[in-house]
């Protein structure tokens, strides 16, 4: 049985990061592995995927892993609401962000035109109150003037390896 791309993203980060970075998974809740019938309804959600500590530049961030197959990406305004960014991520990073040197925000992978992207949760914030639609696409980030960082990648084969230390030494609070 082959991985779902979410996790083959998940993989092809954590190879990518350099050895003085400590990259740290937050457990799944089991609702993450049960059936969309089954009864386990009330269990905790993540606010996001990882943590990740930048013992050269003194630096912690909340990350949260995306990749889609197309040009664009949904995300969801309410609770009410469907789509890949979930409501309770964005207000989880938002939570986390309130903190000083805590850096918050989604890596994107755009599979369809080999970009992946971090957003800081306070752009993705302004994206969204911008936008009418329910989804953005890479061209919405430079029509609306916010504010992104491009992480380089070199396909090596079949998978991808990023530009992680590249990636930490750019980015700014």
């Amino acid at each position: 049985m082959s991985k779902n791309r979410g996790k083959i993203f998940e993989d092809d980060f954590k190879k990518s990061v350099p050895n003085y970075v400590l990259l740290y998974r937050l457990p799944d809740s089991a609702q993450a592995f049960a059936p969309k019938s089954s009864n386990l309804r009330f269990s905790r959600k993540n606010p996001f995927d990882y943590l990740l500590w930048d013992s050269k530049r003194h630096m912690l961030y909340a990350l949260e892993l995306k990749t889609v197959a197309g040009k664009s990406i949904s995300f969801e305004k309410n609770k009410e609401e469907h789509g890949e960014i979930h409501y309770h991520q964005i207000e989880g990073l938002k939570a986390w962000d309130r903190y000083d040197g805590i850096i918050c925000g989604f890596l994107i992978e755009f599979r369809k035109i080999e970009k992946t992207i971090f957003i800081n949760i306070n752009e993705l914030g302004k994206l969204i109150s911008l936008l009418a639609k329910k989804s953005f696409n890479y061209d919405d980030l430079a029509r609306n003037k916010i504010k992104y960082i491009v992480i380089n990648q070199n396909k090596v084969r079949t998978r991808y390896k990023y530009a992680v230390d590249e990636f930490l030494s750019t980015i700014k609070e």
